[in-house]
């Protein structure tokens, strides 16, 4: 059974930054299989749901991610958590942080395409 996507609670941006609120819902879809009994929310959830959609829904004509550099996962996100998420657009990358309150949780650079 599919669960729920991410809840966007507070969404902006401008040419070069975009912020979101976010929160992880008890039944995110990600959870699933990851893991019974302590979900996580695995790391590629992270850079597609947290990252890339809201990269894109910000810049629509942003290029394709063609690497990603300097990955850190620091603190597991987990239901019910609350993020903050900042991006920032740079001509050829896309830097980004995801936060839990003070708490730098995930941090990197997505390369773009050209």
């Amino acid at each position: 059974m599919a669960g729920s996507e991410f809840v966007i609670e507070r969404f902006t941006h401008d040419d070069e930054r975009c912020e979101a609120s976010v929160r992880v819902p008890e039944d995110l879809r990600y959870f699933e299989g990851h893991f019974a009994g302590d979900p996580i929310v695995p790391g590629v959830a992270q850079l597609i749901g947290l990252v890339w959609d809201q990269a894109r829904r910000a810049w629509p004509d942003l290029p394709a991610p063609i690497a990603v550099k300097r990955l850190k996962f620091r603190d597991a996100l987990r239901p019910g958590h609350a993020l903050s998420v900042a991006l920032t657009r740079g001509p050829d990358r896309l830097t980004f942080e995801v936060r839990r309150g003070e708490t730098l949780s995930t941090k990197g650079v997505l390369t773009l395409g050209s």
